[in-house]
């Protein structure tokens, strides 16, 4: 919540420059810090206009600016951004926690992410010139509908007819699975999320497993709300770094490498 508060606090907006480091709109005047998914795709739109020679500081600083910020806090503290930072993805645990029948997505799943940022924030604004990713981001259309409520301006024109219809169906798809499956948007869809899970990895914030430890309780992997077996793959892609399995496992341990 904090987090959302100080990515969306008017009087910071002077800091616009900077990319976040998570999924938060920064189509609204509220916004302190730019969403690196649009710094991207209008990217691809300006090269797919032709106005990379007339632009080329201000078009390749852009793009440069946004991988770079996702790159670095993906090195230093992987997916850890997503599972304490991202609102949106607080929004979809609060949901999980209403009782219901809850269900796990294959981690398999997680790897569609990587394709989709290349599709969404790449190939489709390249050739449609239109901000494809942001037509059916649940952030984004949240803050679309409040501002259009409140009369906040937009800074980029918001989608209308089919798209709009096209958005709001997806926000209230994914709020609806979130309250049977742990974070359906992040795990299938997010972008930012995809790029982060790659550093798990190597990233400076690691999870050790220490095999002479184990006492083969399973408690790690019961405890993990994505379905991964700790002992087995501590630092996979689909982790959130919301470090349940520690609480509950003496061989399992975060190393700071940063």
């Amino acid at each position: 919540m904090l987090s959302m508060l100080l990515a969306n606090a008017y009087f910071l907006s002077w800091l616009r420059f900077i990319p976040c480091a998570f999924l938060n709109c920064s189509n609204c005047a509220l916004a302190t810090f730019s969403c690196p998914l649009i710094l991207l795709q209008r990217g691809a739109i300006f090269i797919s206009m032709g106005m990379l020679g007339m632009m080329f500081w201000k078009i390749v600083g852009s793009i440069i600016a946004a991988l770079s910020l996702l790159l670095l806090f993906g090195a230093a503290l992987g997916t850890w951004t997503c599972g304490w930072l991202c609102p949106f993805g607080f929004l979809q645990d609060l949901l999980h926690k209403i009782p219901t029948r809850k269900y796990t997505l294959p981690l398999w799943s997680s790897w569609f992410r990587l394709p989709l940022f290349a599709l969404l924030v790449g190939i489709i604004p390249y050739l449609t010139r239109s901000f494809a990713f942001c037509d059916i981001c649940p952030t984004g259309t949240i803050t679309r509908l409040v501002q259009q409520a409140s009369n906040i301006p937009l800074f980029l024109r918001a989608p209308e007819g089919i798209m709009m219809l096209i958005s709001i169906v997806s926000l209230v798809l994914f709020l609806l699975l979130a309250l049977f499956i742990n974070r359906p948007f992040c795990t299938l869809l997010c972008p930012i999320g995809g790029i982060y899970g790659l550093s798990n990895k190597f990233s400076g914030l690691f999870l050790n497993f220490k095999k002479e430890d184990c006492s083969s309780c399973r408690l790690c992997e019961k405890s993990c709300p994505q379905g991964i077996n700790p002992y087995l793959t501590p630092n996979h892609n689909a982790c959130i770094r919301c470090l349940e399995c520690t609480g509950h496992c003496d061989a399992l341990e975060v190393d700071l490498r940063i």
